[in-house]
């Protein structure tokens, strides 16, 4: 008896054999998509259905979008007319009684005819790429005549680039400046990474575990900057960059490829974000939110034995940061008295360096703690960021070196962050003055970024100023409760 399983497989081996590139063709996803398209058959006269793939276009950096996308039909990239015409420049007429469209720009002319696998440049004829001939396509009843995209563009002096695997050409508009990758800035306040650029760029990211990588094809670096920076940053090691050549990526004559070296424990993935912006990509580290539950207050003991001075930053003539009209000073001070309030009535002995709007030096704010003999000194500030308007988060500082500071910072940034839910930069040191010149243990903590209009607007909220109070009392409390 002849085995049914033996005969599948000998049928399988048999179209193996006979059409060995169609599954893996079928099996591959078109990263953008694809659509039902219909297409106008002049032999059949009429319009027959095809399923095709969409592409992704852009010129000097920007999208072009089209109620008719840019679509692969017949192994080339077909775009409408209308569209890649205006966008260079070109003139755009058509001829309905030779079933002929025109386009114009400068000295050169082409004239495409419907279902012709041929053209004419300038007067003379020349064989479109595969014999893939201008033709109608309509999609959600939108009709649009689609002409190959690379001829076209080519013959109007235009650089293309394709990417196989986003789908994506990039048109570069004739004489125009390719793209530079003008500097590297890292802004350790920020914990950002700024590459600035003069262009929109495209880029692509690959994560590597250790390390991660932006490339920017088709950009170029510009000269008068190393190779590599150095960066006070909790989450990266190092910034290294070079420019490639064509060895990257098939289609771009240029890469400048950056590398970012992570610490032991950080990954891309979860510990960087990345946001194209009109002059460059922001990178920003972050660690990862903590889990937020139930808040529960912790009992302090012997409250009544513990000093504590709150310091709200600046005053007076120092207003500190100021964005859309509010000045730090003001969410430092409503911060401070908040959390005034709450250590009170848990039993604390509480000093204020200011407790309305007057000017307080630095050195001053550590003498008024070093004179009442404190347990505990804690500053408030707010936090701004002018390379990375998008930054967000809260940071405690203490001083280089003290690891009472440490603990105390790190007891106040986990309660923060749990009391709030607001995105955790984790602790830093610093050389401060209030920091350095305080006797007792001190930290500084930075309670958001103003210069994020976002944060702004929740930094001056009541119930998240309460949180915020909330949150540093239950870090002062743990602390004091473990001495």
């Amino acid at each position: 008896m002849k085995h049914p399983f033996k005969s599948i497989l000998c049928l399988l081996c048999a179209l193996l054999v006979l059409f060995p590139a169609v599954l893996p063709t079928a099996l591959a996803a078109p990263p953008n998509g694809e659509v039902d398209v219909d297409i106008y058959s002049r032999a059949n006269k009429r319009y027959e259905t095809v399923r095709v793939p969409v592409v992704n276009l852009s010129l000097d950096g920007s999208p072009l979008l089209s109620d008719v996308p840019a679509l692969v039909w017949q192994e080339r990239t077909m775009i409408p007319v209308r569209l890649v015409g205006e966008k260079l420049d070109a003139k755009v007429s058509w001829v309905d009684e030779a079933d002929q469209v025109i386009l114009r720009k400068g000295d050169t002319t082409i004239v495409l005819t419907l279902g012709s696998a041929s053209a004419l440049v300038n007067g003379k004829a020349v064989t479109l790429p595969d014999a893939v001939p201008a033709t109608v396509m309509r999609l959600n009843g939108v009709e649009r005549t689609m002409v190959p995209l690379r001829f076209v563009s080519e013959q109007l002096g235009c650089t293309v680039n394709w990417h196989q695997a986003s789908y994506t050409v990039s048109l570069l508009s004739p004489g125009k400046n390719p793209g530079m990758v003008t500097a590297i800035h890292a802004d350790a306040n920020a914990q950002t990474v700024l590459i600035s650029t003069d262009v929109k760029p495209e880029y692509r990211v690959q994560d590597f575990g250790d390390r991660m990588v932006l490339d920017f094809p088709g950009l170029r670096l510009a000269e008068g900057f190393p190779g590599s920076i150095r960066v006070d940053n909790e989450l990266i090691t190092s910034v290294r960059y070079a420019e490639h050549g064509s060895d990257l990526y098939s289609g771009y004559a240029h890469t400048v490829r950056v590398v970012l070296d992570l610490k032991e424990g950080i990954t891309c993935q979860k510990n960087v974000t990345v946001e194209a912006m009109e002059g460059g990509v922001v990178l920003t580290t972050f660690l990862p939110d903590r889990e937020h539950g139930s808040f529960t207050s912790t009992t302090p003991l012997n409250p009544s034995r513990k000093t504590v001075v709150i310091d709200a930053g600046h005053g007076g003539s120092a207003d500190g940061a100021k964005y859309e009209g509010v000045p730090e000073k003001a969410i430092n001070l409503s911060v401070a008295r908040k959390l005034e309030a709450i250590l009170k009535d848990l039993g604390y002995n509480v000093v204020m360096t200011r407790s309305d709007d007057s000017t307080v030096g630095l050195y001053r704010r550590a003498d008024i703690a070093n004179a009442v003999n404190a347990d505990l000194f804690v500053s408030l500030h707010a936090n701004a960021s002018e390379t990375n308007l998008q930054a967000r988060g809260i940071y405690t500082y203490h001083h280089p070196g003290s690891r009472r500071g440490a603990r105390l910072a790190e007891s106040i940034q986990s309660s923060v962050v749990q009391a709030t839910g607001a995105q955790d930069r984790g602790v830093k040191s610093a050389d401060f003055v209030v920091l350095r010149e305080t006797n007792m243990c001190a930290v500084l903590v930075e309670m958001g970024f103003m210069s994020t209009h976002e944060e702004l607007m929740t930094l001056i909220s009541s119930s998240y100023q309460d949180k915020l109070a909330r949150g540093i009392s239950e870090g002062i409390v743990r602390y004091l409760n473990q001495q």
